[in-house]
């Protein structure tokens, strides 16, 4: 006797295969990028503003940045999460006028990356095992 799968069981599973396949790749492009971005050329930029905002129970401050390649002025932003309305305003009065630095794409100077690990070289006495 020959058992015939039913066609929305297969279905389902090429659907879950899919978007397994796809979470993955996306997982794998997010490793691949913050690993190769520490070899991207790193600059000094500025810190322009920095302010905060509640979403749900995280407080998140978005922290704007500006930076020069060659002859050409680009920004960027990025956000520090904290869990008190307090620790966003100490996080706002840290980097508010600081010096940052910048890593942007040789591909694309456009696009850029704070990471924290650049920053304890800029600013050790501040990052120090907090």
């Amino acid at each position: 006797m020959h058992h015939s799968q039913d066609p929305i069981q297969w279905f389902n599973l090429a659907r879950e295969l899919v978007g397994f396949a796809i979470a993955s790749g996306t997982g794998i492009l997010l490793w691949y990028r913050k690993r190769s971005v520490r070899f991207w050329p790193m600059v000094h930029g500025k810190v322009e503003s920095a302010s905060y905002f509640q979403n749900n129970t995280l407080w998140l401050t978005d922290i704007s940045y500006s930076y020069q390649v060659a002859d050409e002025y680009y920004s960027g932003q990025f956000q520090v999460k904290a869990r008190s309305e307090r620790k966003a305003d100490d996080t706002v009065a840290h980097w508010k006028g600081q010096t940052v630095g910048v890593r942007y794409s040789p591909k694309k100077p456009g696009t850029s990356v704070i990471r924290m690990e650049d920053q304890a070289s800029l600013h050790p006495e501040e990052f120090r095992g907090h």
